[in-house]
């Protein structure tokens, strides 16, 4: 049988549930696998599959003496290939200050990790996210020459790039989510272009063909439901959404919305809406179980999602929520920004407009309040989209064949 080692920065983490999802996924068909996150992360709120894997996860932090022992342990019995892997990853890392003291703090862990995969036979290593769980990745199999490969996201390949080329050429096979990922890891690394694939990312459709068939059409005695399922963090827009709701609600129309999704720009977010007398229209939920996430969803009129690309350079994925709502049957609002149009189709899988733009934004979803058969349609076609190329059974399957070197 199989065992691959999975590795992440922070584990379980609410906004990263798919990382749980597909890690079951994969035991699902027969893999065993290892879970080694850098980060013990506490939530609110966690996911039922996350939970049952938080409880076999293997948590070591840099400071205790089994990972600082286990880096004295490759320094005596492997000194050339320790010292070479140690004096690389630092070397690499240089241009970066933050990178270079999270890569010093990583190696006594990644020491540990990597006994821990040679002692219970993992063949291969997987990280979630191209920075400290990738470089994480590399010392492992530098250490004992098992294979890696990483998925690349968003943040993680936009923001800051150091060492990603050397990561991206010592791996197997760096997969991203998006083809507009794939055209800035490209561009980091020309010279192993052929190594970068994309695979996307997947939904349950299981769950999300039950919840879209007992949805039902809008109630026009109730206000319009409006909903954004997203991190409270700047790329996600969230000033030009509150900005689009005030649009609507000077336009005359009874909306409210619904955020859902916690993070530093909380405060920002409910100093604006109180600025523009949303008060009573705009519910900030915090963190909510996936659960809750389905039944807002399914209960939404319109769902929307403000992304923009931030000041930093910092922009979307192709987001999991925005799949998971299509897959629901609600009607989507979108930006033109990073990956989203892979996703989204204007005009037959939903509407996409301008980021950074709140006019078209309110424009978008008034279309949708006033024409139920455009909203039915976009609806219709966006679960069609959802199901050809981001249903999770499809995609693991062709994940596995990277892992497994199937192909």
């Amino acid at each position: 049988m199989a065992r691959i080692a999975y590795t992440m920065s922070r584990f379980p983490k609410v906004s990263e549930t798919f990382v749980a999802d597909e890690i079951a996924a994969v035991e699902a068909r027969g893999v065993e696998v290892e879970i080694l996150p850098l980060i013990h992360h506490h939530d609110p709120v966690t996911h039922p599959t996350a939970a049952r894997l938080e409880a076999r996860a293997r948590y070591v932090r840099p400071w205790e003496p089994a990972a600082v022992g286990a880096l004295l342990w490759w320094l005596v019995r492997h000194p050339v290939r320790t010292l070479r892997a140690t004096g690389t990853a630092l070397v690499g890392n240089l241009r970066s200050p933050g990178f270079l003291v999270r890569t010093l703090a990583l190696l006594p862990q990644a020491a540990w990790f990597a006994r821990h995969c040679a002692s219970v036979g993992v063949t291969h290593v997987h990280a979630h996210f191209a920075t400290h769980a990738t470089t994480n990745a590399w010392l492992i199999s530098q250490l004992t020459g098992i294979p890696y490969s990483f998925t690349a996201h968003a943040h993680d390949i936009y923001v800051d790039t150091t060492f990603l080329d050397r990561k991206i050429c010592d791996s197997t096979t760096a997969v991203v989510i998006s083809d507009f990922g794939r055209s800035r890891m490209v561009a980091c690394a020309p010279g192993c272009a052929e190594r970068i694939r994309v695979v996307h990312l997947g939904v349950d459709l299981t769950e999300a063909t039950r919840r879209r068939e007992r949805r039902r059409p809008p109630d026009p005695s109730r206000p319009s439901r409006l909903l954004c399922v997203a991190r409270l963090d700047p790329t996600k827009g969230h000033p030009v959404l509150l900005d689009a709701v005030a649009a609507l609600v000077e336009d005359g129309r009874d909306v409210e919305l619904t955020l859902i999704g916690e993070g530093d720009d909380r405060e920002s977010v409910e100093r604006q809406v109180d600025r523009l007398g949303l008060g009573g229209r705009v519910h900030l939920l915090g963190s909510r179980t996936h659960e809750q996430v389905f039944d807002a969803m399914e209960a939404a009129d319109v769902v929307v999602s403000a992304s923009v690309e931030a000041a930093s350079g910092d922009a979307e994925g192709i987001p999991v929520t925005l799949m998971e709502a299509m897959a629901v049957g609600a009607p989507v609002v979108a930006t033109r920004t990073a990956g989203v149009p892979e996703l989204v189709t204007d005009g037959e899988s939903g509407l996409l407009v301008p980021q950074h733009d709140a006019g078209a934004l309110a424009d978008a979803v008034g279309r949708l309040l006033d024409d139920p058969e455009l909203a039915r349609r976009l609806a219709d076609g966006a679960a069609a989209r959802v199901r050809s190329s981001f249903d999770r059974d499809q995609v693991v399957d062709q994940l596995l064949g990277v892992l497994l070197h199937r192909d």
